[in-house]
């Protein structure tokens, strides 16, 4: 048998591939995982990803590599993304990501994993790579482009004014954490998005408060 232990260390989360890859047993490969998980080495996540028991993992598991593994292609963004960057004061419960495919919503132990469509002209800018301790990666919308995307799913504004209203009193957007943004950015990025909203109303707010 292969050292399972040491694979599992490694990868904490695991989709179908790499769980048969924990052990050298032969057999039917669907067999082989549900030896896995009645031995308590894994525990299942959502059909076909599965993350390392506790006492088989080197780090914790990472909510955001599972987000990208569930439904893809995705990023992670929304609303995730702007509470850990501090732009909105609520809590975000589960890992809100961006998807070029339809909407979906997987609800697990480890919390609700959620999906937004956006268009293939939006979806393909604004996210990064980031890269943990033991070089597992996952991909995160940068904040600006975490607020862009959460602008283009609520709809076309009509003004400047009811932009503002959009972001300080519907989002709750924190004004002093806005003013940290990177204005070159969010510029850069507004030319790839349609429509009035960010490529007038958006230009002329950020002149205010920028």
């Amino acid at each position: 048998m292969a050292d399972t232990r040491q694979f599992a260390f490694l990868i904490p989360e695991l989709d179908f591939l790499a769980a048969t890859k924990l052990t050298g047993e032969n057999g039917n490969i669907r067999d082989r995982v549900s030896r896995l998980m009645k031995s308590g080495k894994i525990q299942g996540v959502v059909p076909g990803i599965y993350i390392s028991s506790v006492e088989f993992r080197r780090r914790p598991v990472s909510l955001e590599i599972l987000a990208n593994k569930i439904y893809g292609p995705s990023y992670v963004s929304f609303e995730y993304v702007l509470a850990r960057a501090g732009l909105i004061p609520e809590a975000v419960y589960g890992i809100t990501s961006a998807t070029t495919k339809r909407n979906r919503n997987f609800d697990t132990h480890l919390g609700r994993f959620s999906y937004r469509y956006l268009s293939p002209g939006v979806y393909p800018f604004g996210w990064t790579s980031e890269i943990l301790a033991d070089g597992s990666s996952y991909l995160i919308a940068t904040p600006e482009k975490a607020l862009l995307d959460l602008l283009y799913r609520t709809g076309a504004l009509r003004s400047k004014k009811a932009l503002e209203a959009r972001l300080f009193e519907d989002f709750r957007v924190d004004p002093d954490a806005f003013r940290s943004l990177d204005k070159e950015r969010l510029l850069a990025y507004t030319m790839n998005m349609p429509g009035d909203t960010f490529r007038i109303h958006l230009p002329k707010l950020l002149e205010n408060h920028l």
